[in-house]
């Protein structure tokens, strides 16, 4: 019976190992497996070695062997099988996601402009419904960045409030660290299950990492305020997105060389709440006679006033005059990567609910990584898209 429950518990942990999924989870069960296989082939030499001492002296001790690798796979076999058939293996906490608001008010700072009603997302508890985790992405605008944050609410007996404000990356100038400030325990009054709620902190402190340097002085060193958030309900955990949609979009450039295909080809793809995620086209025109393509990041149903990241790129292959737009797609299919990128925050002018349409103008919209001298440092222009 201790072969038997050894080799189950070697079979349950090989069948729970594999489960885990991931190069960590196949190469644990390799090596549960090695063992019980290796364990069996020692006790089948062992019988082996007994069986053919002389005049059978070694008989009894050989079926002993035997029996021992036989109730050992039988146990491996069993054990791997239970954890199967009554789904015991692993299986990942399910965090529930909304969407939400959530507004700011800063106590006597200067420089910072509130935008009212911001977009929040909210997570549950691991395996749980209440709100754990409101994230704010548009609280306003401090020095001309956007403000957010990221809020920790207290779960009965799990957890304690914490929150941590950061003004978004994008803008700051390259090489800069980027301004955080934190509070442990702030005062936090919510609803039973999070969905709504107050958070209040008087001393959140700017962080400095040793690593990323010193934010400028220009960056208060405390911040106090409140904000307050409000959840709307839950996704459904295993929700599926729609399928993509075809959709149409024309890009205006300011640049003199540029080339646009009015209502070019696009496609858009969903998130599991039915509102759209990205927008790409491929191609939206021609820059230096190098074809265009856009990608707009949508994800989290933004609103007017809004940011969401764009990101234009061209080509390497440029496009003969006249080229067919079928011969376009497939030009621009099999080009390869772009050889010049230019992305960035930019602020949504109109947007219909779920993103399905919108229209936004960016200005001075960045060269990604070390600038060519052969392109443009920046572009500017409009962008309107909709899906069919």
């Amino acid at each position: 019976m201790v072969v038997v429950g050894v080799g189950a518990f070697l079979g349950f942990q090989v069948a729970y190992q594999s489960s885990l999924g991931g190069l960590g989870g196949a190469l644990g069960a390799a090596f549960l497996g090695m063992a019980i296989g290796a364990l069996a082939f020692v006790a089948l030499l062992v019988g082996v070695g007994n069986a053919l001492r002389p005049a059978g002296r070694g008989r009894v001790a050989s079926s002993y062997s035997f029996a021992a690798a036989g109730l050992l796979l039988t146990g491996a076999a069993v054990g791997y099988v239970v954890v199967t058939v009554f789904d015991l293996g692993y299986h990942a906490p399910v965090v529930l996601q909304a969407r939400g608001e959530a507004t700011v008010t800063l106590d006597g700072v200067a420089g910072f402009e509130p935008r009212g009603a911001g977009r929040a997302d909210c997570q549950s508890e691991a395996d749980g419904t209440d709100v754990e985790r409101v994230v704010a992405l548009s609280l306003g605008e401090l020095n001309h960045n956007v403000l957010r944050a990221d809020i920790t609410v207290p779960v009965a007996g799990a957890s304690r409030g914490f929150i941590s404000l950061f003004v978004d990356a994008a803008h700051l100038p390259p090489g800069t660290a980027q301004p955080m400030w934190t509070m442990i325990e702030p005062g936090v009054e919510a609803s039973s299950d999070g969905g709504t709620g107050t958070i209040r902190f008087d001393l959140a402190l700017i962080q400095v990492d040793p690593k990323l340097g010193v934010p400028p002085g220009s960056w208060p060193e405390v911040l106090a305020g409140e904000i307050r958030w409000s959840c709307g309900p839950w996704f459904a955990p295993d929700g599926s997105a729609a399928p993509p949609l075809d959709g149409i979009t024309t890009v205006d450039l300011t640049a003199h060389d540029w080339v646009a295909e009015s209502r070019a080809a696009g496609a858009c793809e969903f998130e599991p709440d039915g509102s759209v995620w990205v927008f790409t086209a491929d191609p939206v025109g021609t820059l230096q006679g190098r074809p265009m393509r856009v990608n707009l990041d949508l994800g989290g149903d933004p609103r007017a006033g809004d940011e969401v990241l764009l990101q234009l790129a061209l080509q390497e292959t440029a496009l003969p005059t006249g080229t067919s737009r079928y011969a376009k797609n497939l030009i621009a299919a099999t080009s390869g990567g772009p050889i010049v990128s230019w992305a960035d925050l930019v602020t949504v002018g109109e947007i219909s609910g779920g993103g399905l349409s919108g229209q936004l103008t960016f200005e001075q919209l960045p060269t990604e990584g070390t600038p060519n001298v052969s392109w443009p440092s920046t572009l500017s222009g409009t962008l309107t898209w909709d899906c069919a």
